[in-house]
């Protein structure tokens, strides 16, 4: 995860916007809490007294919470609910990935010039083939493969998990203006049927991507592993 990428033009859009629902959630949640609590809305009063000021601060604070959901993703949300379920559905398709992959590390290897099986298995666990592309891909045309799939991915996932903390934070909020917060469950099933359509889109959308994002992945790899065809100058 580039950190530093989210404040070039298209990766802020992509973290400023799931941030910008999460801090919604966050001050409807926070309404709900001063509710409980009889206390007047901190966040809300803040919004009303002063609001050019409120506008300011929005933007860096969502922002802010767009990286931090952008960890979140980073540290297994994204292996769970996007990359594991595409590798089950597709074993085919990591297997070739895999295939090329050691392809393209055995012919480096060679040059390292090391019998030392340890550090064979440390080489074929740490080298980034994607990275060792670069030498013939060329960095910019790698950029760009991975860009649009961390991109696309990074805001469906973030989006994601912003909708189901502002759902939350509408279902509690519900429930506790209709006096029935021991119905607070039934308000949370309401709020994931209409959820749920959103969400499950999403999902698809992020791992088609992501599907997708290897297929290109397969074809640079095999423009490197696989020799360029002879062509017979006599036809």
């Amino acid at each position: 995860m580039n950190i530093f990428g989210a404040f070039t033009f298209g990766s802020l859009i992509k973290t400023f916007l799931p941030g910008l629902v999460w801090l919604i959630a966050i001050g409807i949640l926070e309404a709900d809490v001063s509710q409980l609590v009889e206390e007047p809305p901190i966040i809300f009063a803040f919004v009303k007294a002063n609001t050019q000021a409120a506008l300011v601060l929005a933007i860096p604070a969502s922002i802010l919470l767009g990286l931090l959901s952008n960890i979140a993703v980073f540290m297994g949300v994204n292996d769970r609910l996007i990359r594991d379920p595409v590798k089950k559905a597709n074993p085919g398709l990591f297997a070739l990935y895999d295939r090329l992959a050691d392809q393209i590390r055995d012919q480096y290897w060679d040059l390292v010039e090391c019998a030392d099986e340890d550090v064979r298995r440390e080489f074929n666990l740490h080298i980034d083939v994607e990275l060792i592309m670069l030498q013939t891909i060329g960095v910019e045309k790698m950029a760009y493969v991975r860009e649009q799939y961390w991109y696309y991915l990074e805001f469906q996932i973030n989006l994601i998990l912003s909708i189901l903390m502002l759902f939350l934070s509408l279902a509690a909020f519900s429930a506790l203006h209709a006096n029935s917060f021991h119905n607070f469950f039934i308000h949370v099933l309401l709020y994931f049927a209409l959820m749920a359509p959103v969400c499950g889109l999403l999902f698809r959308a992020a791992r088609k991507n992501y599907q997708r994002h290897i297929s290109k992945m397969l074809s640079l790899m095999a423009s490197i592993v696989c020799p360029r065809p002879n062509r017979d100058s006599s036809k």
